[in-house]
């Protein structure tokens, strides 16, 4: 026999409710009081799906509080999940895809997070990819708990404002050096 898994939050024959989640029994007491322990217990509303994935990006915020405590950990986990691939500083050169490059595997290398396609992009949005996958990266919920994965998002958020600094600063050199009056100094 091979009984069906439902998933939290899906539809449920079984129950005369007709939901998988059940209410606590009458008298029931919180296992749990801590707001952490809230947000990595609490169940994700947005589907793997392009709908899914449209709605997490324009609706999806974080619940933790922007502080060194988060960003520190969050750090430390990108050092620990992301560094491989995305690189220390988030330019998708991380050692994984230095070793792909070399042996010409191109279609690996993820987008730097100063990159058009990727400083705009809001939380939600990078929650998404790490709760569902994005491309070649696959899902890190199973490795990352809610909030560790919130706290990798504080983290790469700094990484995509120091990138963009960055480039605002290549930018603005690049325009000084080509600016007529700077060769006259030369």
């Amino acid at each position: 026999y091979y009984s069906p898994a439902y998933k939290p939050g899906e539809a449920n024959p079984n129950y005369e409710n007709g939901t998988t989640n059940q209410e606590p029994v009458e008298g029931t007491v919180a296992h749990t009081d801590e707001a952490l322990d809230k947000i990595n217990f609490a169940p994700f509303p947005y589907e793997d799906t392009p709908e899914g994935r449209e709605a997490a990006i324009a609706e999806l915020k974080s619940p933790l509080e922007r502080n060194y405590f988060h960003l520190d950990e969050g750090k430390r986990l990108y050092e620990v999940y992301c560094i491989a691939c995305h690189g220390k500083e988030g330019k998708g050169d991380g050692s994984v895809v230095k070793i792909l490059l070399e042996k010409d595997n191109y279609g690996l290398q993820p987008p730097a997070y100063n990159s058009d396609q990727l400083k705009g992009i809001s939380e939600g949005q990078i929650y998404y990819a790490m709760q569902y996958g994005k491309g070649n990266m696959g899902s890190y919920a199973s490795q990352a708990n809610a909030v560790e994965r919130w706290q990798i998002v504080q983290y790469v958020q700094t990484l995509q404002q120091l990138g963009a600094e960055e480039a605002e600063e290549t930018d603005a050199e690049t325009t000084e050096a080509a600016s007529p009056d700077s060769t006259a100094a030369n």
